[in-house]
């Protein structure tokens, strides 16, 4: 069943973090309404607040988008200073992505590679802080490590000059490989974050969450997070 966390603020407020995992089911924004709608109230109540990712740096309010899939925008990051709404991403080999502040609104993002060059984890650190909110630290849900994570030359030099040469890595087959979380990291403290844990495992080899690369699965899990009511 999904891993829950409360984190509680110098204000006293709490966030509430869910990850969810396999035997919770697919999360995927397309999956059918009725049993997806059920899914989240499982995870946690309230009408979530979901974007449909497309892997770039667009952040919106949770104010700003329609609860259907069929009305959802494009965008990769949620923010929202409402207690009580629910927010959240879904990945199954990208990473989704807390971001922990200590007053006022809360955010989420969804970051694979593209994202993660494109600066989404700066969008959504500069969108908390035109709320007047500081990013305090950054929970990273399962993502694909990269002993399962064979990259090639061209797109690993691209992800090297945006955030330096730690990303990359090594397949367990000795191959070259991306190290998304060497990336979130390096990502992470570019934009003044140095807080970051990575709470789960690999998609790909474990059994934390879905895994498109591994397993062609086109389910999705979820990270879903508010503001406690």
């Amino acid at each position: 069943m999904s891993s829950n966390r409360r984190i509680t603020r110098s204000d006293g407020s709490t966030i509430e973090l869910a990850f969810t995992e396999r035997s919770d089911g697919d999360f995927h924004i397309d999956a059918e309404p009725e049993g997806l709608a059920a899914r989240r109230r499982e995870v946690m109540d309230g009408t979530w607040a979901v974007v449909r990712q497309v892997h770039g740096a667009r952040v919106l309010d949770a104010a700003d988008i329609a609860g259907s899939a069929a009305d959802a925008p494009e965008a990769d990051g949620v923010v929202t200073e409402v207690p009580g709404q629910p927010i959240a991403v879904q990945g199954a080999d990208c990473a989704p992505l807390a971001f922990i502040t200590d007053v006022g609104p809360i955010a989420v993002a969804h970051a694979g590679w593209r994202g993660l060059e494109a600066g989404i984890v700066d969008s959504v650190v500069g969108a908390l802080a035109e709320r007047g909110a500081t990013v305090t630290k950054i929970v990273v849900g399962p993502v694909i490590g990269p002993e399962c994570y064979e990259f090639g030359s061209d797109d690993l030099d691209t992800v090297a000059d945006a955030l330096g040469e730690t990303v990359r890595g090594v397949t367990s087959s000795g191959t070259p490989a991306l190290n998304m979380r060497a990336a979130i990291t390096a990502a992470c403290i570019g934009a003044g974050v140095d807080d970051v844990e990575f709470a789960r495992g690999c998609t790909a080899c474990g059994d934390d969450g879905y895994s498109h690369r591994a397993r062609q699965e086109p389910q999705r899990h979820a990270l879903v997070a508010r503001i406690a009511p």
